[in-house]
């Protein structure tokens, strides 16, 4: 089970920024730490497209990855 969760890092502590599901007091985990603002700047980055035209992209045999 993977999940991603916000925390903030306080006085040598993650605390998570809202309740964690499926976690028991004193279970052990592995974190991967990422600088939110980090993934802020790699979100901005991203291109924005009306979801119609993604949709008339994707449906087009002529965007086809695979080919015929």
């Amino acid at each position: 089970m993977n999940i991603t969760i916000e925390a903030v890092y306080e006085a040598g502590v993650f605390k998570p920024l809202s309740p964690v599901e499926n976690l028991k007091e004193h279970d052990k985990v592995r974190l991967v730490v990422e600088p939110a603002n980090l993934i802020d700047a790699q979100r901005q980055n991203r291109i924005q497209i009306d979801p119609a035209v993604a949709r008339e992209i994707a449906e087009s045999p002529e965007h086809d990855l695979l080919e015929s």
